[in-house]
């Protein structure tokens, strides 16, 4: 795991800030459901935030079946009520935001009812039941909190966004078969087997460190872009950081 993450500099952050559709332009897009991409907005945010708001519900105490159901249900409620037009990145963290509009949605006992009914017939993302119950098993048996579940599953879901963004710039530089070889490398365990790589790259050790420096760095900037997405302002970036890695530690 990417833990701790060196700095980046600042310029570094606001570029990939700029060049990365952020989390908060879909967050509006999301919200206007008559314009042409946002059902392709909402299941970005759906994929991205299911995962922590269905560990959080769990952890609550909601059986498996409830979980699922509520977590469809909470996507619904969120479009139903149209809060996503609501949510301000001038008022901080999206996952703060998200966060509290689900705990009010569960106390809420009409909406809860409508979410049994598996998000009003609205299927916003596709479960896979077999990695879902296998989820279930890691979220029942935490000694984490609630809140600190869904922030180290908040964690997880950035660590896999930056990852999937780097593996498809690899992909568009017709580079997929050398990040397949290199992704073990991204933390320093493998250190040790570099000699190993640079035969199966058929570099030298040098031209192989470099490599390997590169993709870690881009790793760690396109860590930082998903955070800066996610905040309303770049300097709160390091507070991210520093709470993704402490979610982190504690799984």
């Amino acid at each position: 795991m990417m833990t701790p993450l060196q700095p980046a500099s600042s310029t570094a952050s606001r570029c990939d800030a700029v060049f990365q559709s952020t989390l908060w332009s879909q967050v509006r897009m999301a919200g206007k459901l008559d314009a042409p991409d946002a059902r392709q907005a909402i299941e970005a945010l759906c994929r991205m935030y299911w995962p922590p708001i269905h560990a959080f519900l769990r952890r609550c105490g909601h059986p498996s079946p409830d979980a699922k159901d509520l977590t469809q249900g909470f996507f619904a409620y969120l479009l139903e009520e149209s809060l996503l037009q609501k949510a301000n990145p001038e008022r901080g963290r999206f996952r703060s935001f998200l966060l509290g509009s689900l705990k009010n949605f569960v106390s809420n006992q009409q909406a809860r009812e409508r979410a049994l009914k598996r998000g009003g017939g609205i299927d916003l993302i596709s479960i896979d039941a077999e990695s879902a119950d296998g989820r279930d098993l890691n979220e029942l048996s935490t000694h984490l909190s609630p809140e600190r579940l869904f922030d180290r599953k908040w964690a997880l879901a950035v660590i896999g966004e930056a990852m999937e963004r780097l593996a498809s710039e690899y992909r568009r530089a017709g580079m997929a078969e050398q990040f397949a070889v290199l992704q073990p490398y991204l933390t320093g365990d493998a250190d040790d087997h570099l000699s190993d790589l640079a035969v199966r790259l058929g570099k030298t050790a040098g031209a192989t460190r470099i490599l390997v420096f590169r993709l870690r760095n881009r790793f760690r900037r396109l860590i930082r872009a998903v955070i800066a997405d996610t905040v309303a302002e770049l300097d709160q970036v390091e507070n991210e950081l520093q709470e993704l890695q402490a979610a982190l530690r504690e799984g």
